[in-house]
């Protein structure tokens, strides 16, 4: 009978001790999936803490253009007060109702832009030849024509007194002299363009 009890006794404590090793691998196993559940989420939080962080810099990048945009819009351009091509005027604003300057320069001299601003349109043009067309800001636009080359392409921002093409050959009543149209327009309206020039 004492071997029997002896038997089941340690048969109890073997049970017990299994019972005891099962709850612990069982607990530790739950503590593992806690840090993991916890090490998971401090990382969806980091995530999201740098995804909003992206966020607010975009959002002040986006904000910060269009206030750039805005001031660049609202700005009066400064006249550069400069001759667009080394030239003399060949006919004024309002001259025979033109809508702009008509200026002699010699055959392949350099154009400048008479503006600061962003390049709107450049490319052959009707019969006016080669054109390019300036966005000064505060609804100013250069209309530069009659140019044999081009150096600017739309998009492209130009300083002004920039080179941006030189004029072609003179034709044969050009008496050896190239001509360059220059149109000043406001809210799509011509304007003199004296103010702008040094000569005019």
């Amino acid at each position: 009978m004492e071997r029997l009890e002896r038997e089941a006794r340690a048969r109890e404590a073997r049970e017990r001790a299994e019972a005891e090793r099962r709850e612990r691998e069982a607990e530790a196993k739950q503590r593992e999936a806690a840090a993991r559940r916890r090490e998971a989420e401090t990382r969806a939080r980091e995530n999201e803490a740098r995804q909003a962080a992206r966020d607010e810099d975009d959002a002040r990048e986006s904000a910060e253009a269009a206030r750039e945009r805005l001031r660049e819009a609202a700005a009066p351009p400064r006249p550069s007060r400069g001759a667009p091509v080394a030239g003399s005027v060949q006919r004024a604003f309002g001259q025979g109702g033109a809508n702009g300057q008509t200026w002699a320069a010699p055959p392949g001299a350099r154009v400048v832009s008479p503006c600061g601003g962003r390049v709107v349109f450049s490319g052959p043009f009707r019969s006016y030849g080669r054109m390019l067309i300036v966005d000064c800001g505060g609804g100013y636009h250069f209309v530069l024509a009659g140019l044999d080359r081009l150096d600017a392409e739309p998009g492209q921002r130009v300083l002004a007194g920039e080179a941006v093409g030189t004029l072609g050959n003179a034709g044969v009543s050009g008496g050896g002299r190239a001509t360059l149209y220059l149109e000043l327009r406001r809210g799509g309206q011509p304007v003199d363009p004296a103010g702008w020039t040094s000569r005019g």
